[in-house]
């Protein structure tokens, strides 16, 4: 039986999405809360029951957009989503579900933001790769994970710039400065502080806020969460000046090494646009690239959306973003935000 969410369901979802092999941190209660809380968006989750027993979930959210339209979205602001079930069967009649909710609401489309493709009826996007590999049993093992060059470069931050690896909730304002600075770069809106100060309290110790030092400054950070037996930087920030100091490959092989000996197993690197410089960061650290193949129900003749950076339609509109004092760019970026799920 396929049936609507209740919020007298979100602890047996949230055991059945821990408990699922393609669960993520954003199909769980804190993210869907999130989502509604500071967006506006309307939650319209999927649950499917088989004899009392939850065995399918898709979370999905109402999105109105000027650039997007009307759609259906699994799961906005997050790199994972989608459909997760027990089951051929259920896959299918969640799926089913979706479509036929779509149609009857009027929506211009569906994204199930899939790991890997459950509704081979479906069409997909290719425009982004994931990077996830197992980490080592000893953290030692962890700089010999990284190619030759980066590791150089590791190692020139240790040694040459003194760089030091920090961790804790207090980094968030430096990492936040950091984070929007890097956005308006590439003329991207960004979330607002709350947002994370948000994060950190409804994921609790899920969630881990590192940072490295350079002559007493912050000049990088990132938010990771904790999922399972994996390890997620999913938010980073870095000040440009000291990205040639190799303050990312140093942050990142650290944030490794803290993986380790937190006794996590896998290392989500995250999502890239396919052949962007941030995928090749990633594959310079030793990380090999995997399709996601985010799928789609499209309506009336419509084309996969793209408002993504790699659009030349809106070139023009990066150009200006990133030309915008930061002061604005915090003031304006989490209201556009609501539009770029």
């Amino acid at each position: 039986m396929i049936r609507e969410y209740g919020r007298a369901d979100r602890d047996a979802c949230d055991r059945f999405v821990r408990a699922h092999a393609r669960g993520s941190p954003f199909h769980l209660s804190q993210w869907l809360a999130l989502v509604g809380e500071f967006h506006r968006h309307v939650p319209r989750h999927l649950v499917a029951e088989q004899e009392g027993e939850i065995c399918g979930f898709l979370p999905l959210f109402a999105v109105r957009s000027p650039l997007l339209g009307r759609a259906l979205i699994s799961v906005p602001y997050a790199v994972y989503g989608g459909i997760l079930a027990d089951g051929d069967a259920t896959v299918r009649a969640l799926s089913n579900a979706a479509v036929e909710w779509t149609d009857r609401q009027d929506f211009d489309f569906l994204e199930l933001r899939q790991i890997e493709p459950v509704a081979p009826d479906l069409p997909h996007s290719e425009l982004y790769v994931t990077f996830v590999r197992d980490l080592p049993e000893d953290e030692e093992e962890c700089l010999a994970m990284i190619p030759r060059k980066s590791r150089a470069t590791v190692r020139q931050a240790r040694d040459r710039h003194g760089m030091e690896f920090v961790e804790g909730p207090e980094l968030i304002p430096d990492f936040y400065r950091l984070f929007v600075r890097n956005k308006r770069s590439l003329g991207s809106p960004v979330f607002s502080l709350r947002w994370f100060e948000r994060i950190l309290a409804s994921y609790g110790d899920q969630v881990l806020v590192h940072g490295v030092r350079h002559r007493g400054q912050v000049v990088a950070g990132v938010l990771s969460f904790v999922f399972r037996d994996m390890l997620m930087p999913y938010y980073s920030g870095s000040d440009p000046d000291c990205e040639r100091l190799g303050s990312m490959n140093f942050m990142y092989w650290n944030l490794m090494r803290a993986g380790v000996r937190q006794g996590l197993k896998r290392y989500d690197f995250g999502r890239s646009r396919a052949g962007t410089g941030a995928a090749r960061f990633k594959q310079n650290m030793g990380f090999e690239p995997t399709p996601l193949t985010y799928q789609f129900y499209l309506r009336g003749g419509r084309e996969i959306p793209s408002v993504s950076p790699s659009n030349p339609r809106y070139e023009r509109i990066l150009r200006l973003w990133s030309m915008t004092p930061l002061w604005v760019v915090k003031l304006l970026g989490p209201r556009l935000m609501r539009y770029l799920p």
